[in-house]
């Protein structure tokens, strides 16, 4: 089953709702402690009224406290509808005067001076309860010490209203939050409709239409991108233009061969004369050298091109690389009248694909040959933070007018001489996957031509 990738839009959306759920779960902490916080205020008030409302009734008579509740205020005081109400008055030796005997102690640690009151949690039948606990001072009677009055509740009423309370604020918040998410989701919806016509703009678009994508109308995060694409469409265009005209230049060089073969071939079958066949015989012999070399030249830059993507340097002897092409290529110099010498330093590492450097040597030196050269020497130099591999010969060199146009493809200086103009072609390439540097230089004593590729050392100049 194929794996449906990504939408962005959706990565966008999920990611603002995350955003906002945590600071939704925030709100409604907030929301739940601070309605707990205020209901517990005002019934908290309503505890004390009561218990203040009790100490009214303490009276002492006779060196005693007592009191007298009113029918009125007894009700008030014992009776709720959801709450459980209780209370408790003691006299100044601890003995309960009015109200039920048990009570939840004072917290462990607090004592109340007469004239303070506290308000404090406690549980009563393992049910939680408030209290307010009241130290009335006898100060002025005919008694002494203070009568200690307690007023307690359940909370049951007081944990409704804050759950009312904080539902009422928070159906507004969820309904705002999810019209939140839905503004969101439009919002997303409509910032990534630049994406979807430029999308529309590309898909329109006709198989070879290079042209740049027009960046106008377009937001300016989408600017670097279409900018990278319109670079991307420019080198496409100049990579097809070139591989055009390479095809068009390859196919006109092996007509020219081809033809040749062909015009001999039918002079050879029209002549009657052994001489005139064998003459024929002998140019069509000529004739597909020429184009198997050409065809090989062909091969090996379609080769070099296409190494491009896939290409894997390794660590290499610069040295070792000259010293095996100098001992393989011997034999070839001197049947073309040519010897080849080679002066390098000891070692010199470069990053590298050994096939791909062999192939540029042998151009190299195929070309020196080529142009009549008797002396061919090799050379590896390590200057700074570069090695630099050369073939220097003795033969008739490149003008300094032309040492830029000859790395053209079939480009060649002298029309008398056997060969494809790709050897240098295929050099730069091979020069450029590796990151080096190719020079035309004129050679020892102002004769010849000396041909230089510096490659970077791995990792910098050694110390």
């Amino acid at each position: 089953m194929k794996h449906r990738p990504p939408s962005l839009r959706r990565q966008l959306v999920m990611r603002l709702l995350l955003t906002m759920t945590p600071l939704f779960i925030l709100l409604w902490f907030g929301v739940h402690y601070t309605a707990h916080y205020f209901i517990n205020a005002a019934f908290d008030r309503s505890l004390i009224r009561r218990t203040y409302a009790l100490a009214d009734q303490v009276k002492v008579v006779g060196g005693q406290a007592r009191v007298d509740l009113p029918v009125a205020a007894r009700e008030i005081l014992v009776f709720d509808k959801e709450d459980l109400l209780f209370h408790r008055v003691l006299d100044p030796k601890g003995r309960v005067i009015e109200g039920e005997p048990r009570m939840p102690a004072l917290p462990r640690g607090r004592a109340l001076t007469p004239g303070h009151l506290l308000v404090y949690d406690g549980m009563r039948d393992g049910e939680p309860v408030r209290v307010a606990a009241f130290s009335l001072s006898l100060a002025g009677t005919s008694a002494q010490g203070s009568v200690l009055i307690q007023v307690g509740e359940t909370l049951s009423r007081r944990t409704a209203a804050a759950g009312r309370a904080t539902l009422a604020i928070m159906m507004p918040l969820v309904l705002l939050t999810l019209a939140a998410a839905g503004i969101v989701t439009y919002g997303v919806r409509r910032g990534l409709q630049p994406l979807e016509r430029l999308r529309d703009q590309l898909s329109a678009r006709q198989a070879f239409d290079l042209s740049p994508v027009p960046p106008d109308g377009a937001p300016a995060e989408l600017q670097p991108f279409l900018n990278e694409i319109n670079s991307l469409l420019g080198r496409l265009a100049e990579a097809v233009d070139v591989q055009s005209r390479f095809v068009a230049d390859a196919a006109h060089q092996l007509r020219t061969p081809i033809a040749g073969i062909r015009a001999q071939a039918e002079a050879a079958l029209a002549s009657g004369r052994p001489d005139d066949a064998r003459y024929a015989l002998e140019r069509i012999t000529h004739s597909t050298q020429t184009m198997g070399h050409l065809v090989q030249k062909l091969l090996v830059l379609a080769r070099v091109d296409a190494a491009e993507n896939t290409l894997q340097l390794a660590e290499l002897d610069a040295v070792e690389i000259v010293r095996e092409f100098a001992r393989e290529w011997a034999p070839r110099a001197l049947d073309q009248g040519a010897e080849i010498s080679l002066d390098a330093v000891e070692r010199a590492r470069i990053l590298g694909d050994a096939q791909l450097l062999r192939e540029l040597l042998c151009n190299l030196a195929d070309n020196a040959a080529r142009y009549g050269a008797t002396r061919i020497g090799l050379s590896v130099v390590l200057a700074g933070s570069r090695v630099t591999c050369c073939v220097a010969d003795n033969g008739p060199g490149i003008p300094e007018h032309q040492r830029q146009v000859v790395f053209a493809p079939f480009h060649r200086l002298a029309s008398g001489v056997d060969g494809a103009g790709l050897g240098l072609t295929i050099v730069q390439r091979i020069a450029q996957l590796h990151g080096a540097e190719v020079r035309l230089e004129t050679g020892d004593d102002g004769v010849g031509l000396r041909a230089c590729v510096a490659f970077p050392i791995p990792g910098g100049a050694p110390k």
